[in-house]
């Protein structure tokens, strides 16, 4: 009489714990993807891992992460298991793919298969040139606007189940909560850069060859920052750093600024002198303590020859070596009284003469990177379908 109450129970105490572990599997995914893109402090960056965690989380081949640009869905982020890359720099206009139109306008996912007869034949189309089987598309909303669109890929014929459409509608309220978060912050911080630009645009106001030339260099710094992978401050750091390296030059004569050619010996001595004097300007101001080294050393060289203190390699402050590269191709791409200005083809085979003598090599690097990247941005390369007339 007592085997069968036993036998019973085995049977209740294997099936309960698998049914839990059933119900516990997707929720520990779904705590994964949030503590790995929760733990990045930089926009970009958190996209990036976004979409490779994305991927991981629905056992898929790829995902990319594009933001809605009037019209166009621009790709900001991507991921990729295998080592093809599947659609960098590509950008979609949404009156091409009435589908995707469609879940971006009604906020609802939607799962396409190549095997589904009933398929939009644009939507197909990108899964033939992505070489992939199905897609699932999510809308990615930022306080409650559409900001753009997740889409997972898979190599299998497979139509994502209502648990995993679930899971991805929950990541993705995550990451537009983040860039929520981001984008206020942003704004807080561009207050805070446009009061300290005040203090470069009296510069500017001064020194007519360098109008716009800090802006620039500022947009370089934070590209190259972000190249190297560093944090949050750091990224910050380096961008006050550009914004207010040049500051010493308020006490540089405007005659020795705005000299229609080279600078003698003595004219030379006092332009040397920016660096130390933007360092005891900005001194006294307790929250850029941190930029100091940046002004101070941004005209060191990586062989040891810059000045003022004749650092070399690693001794440099890294903030200082962005700028310095990113000073020096701004410079050589911008007219002067003296030369004409440098293609940026030419201006970076400058930079890589200059490496490992003038300039820290990894810096370089990145910024020819950085560059490049622009570049690619600023042509649209969009994926159009073959015409259905």
């Amino acid at each position: 009489m007592s085997a069968e109450p036993h036998a019973h129970m085995d049977v209740a105490g294997v099936g309960r714990p698998v049914a839990l572990a059933a119900t516990l599997e997707p929720l520990s995914r779904l705590v994964a993807f949030s503590r790995a893109i929760g733990a990045e402090q930089v926009s970009q960056r958190m996209l990036k891992v976004a979409s490779r965690e994305m991927s991981l989380m629905l056992n898929a081949e790829a995902c990319l992460v594009s933001q809605l640009e009037g019209g166009l869905l621009r790709e900001v982020a991507d991921y990729s298991s295998s080592e093809q890359q599947v659609a960098r720099g590509l950008s979609y206009y949404l009156a091409d793919y009435p589908t995707t139109a469609s879940v971006l306008e009604s906020g609802v996912p939607c799962s396409i298969s190549t095997d589904d007869a009933g398929a939009d034949p644009a939507e197909l189309f990108v899964l033939r040139e992505m070489e992939m089987q199905a897609v699932l598309l999510v809308p990615l909303l930022v306080e409650a606007q559409t900001w753009g669109l997740i889409e997972i890929y898979d190599t299998r014929t497979r139509v994502f189940s209502g648990l995993e459409r679930y899971l991805a509608e929950l990541a993705a309220t995550h990451i537009g909560a983040l860039l929520t978060g981001f984008e206020h912050d942003e704004r807080a911080q561009r207050l805070y850069r446009e009061t300290l630009a005040s203090l470069s645009n009296a510069l500017e106001a001064k020194d007519a060859v360098t109008s716009q030339h800090t802006e620039e260099v500022v947009r370089l710094a934070v590209s190259v920052a972000a190249e190297l992978d560093l944090d949050l401050e750091a990224v910050r750091n380096v961008e006050l750093g550009a914004v207010l390296h040049d500051i010493g030059k308020v006490r540089v004569p405007e005659s020795i600024l705005n000299k229609p050619g080279p600078l003698d010996d003595d004219e030379w001595a006092v332009m040397k002198t920016h660096p130390e004097v933007g360092e005891h300007i900005l001194r006294p101001i307790r929250s850029l303590q941190a930029i100091l080294p940046i002004v101070r050393h941004h005209h060191e060289r990586w062989d040891g020859g810059g000045y003022p203190d004749r650092l070399s390699g690693r001794a440099i402050p890294l903030g200082a070596r962005i700028v310095a590269v990113c000073d020096a191709y701004r410079a050589m791409t911008e007219d002067r009284p003296y030369r004409k200005a440098l293609s940026s083809e030419e201006a970076r085979k400058e930079l890589d003469q200059g490496v490992a003598s003038q300039f820290d090599p990894e810096c370089v690097e990145a910024l020819i990177a950085a560059l490049g990247r622009r570049d690619s941005a600023a042509t649209v390369v969009a994926l159009r379908p073959p015409s259905q007339d």
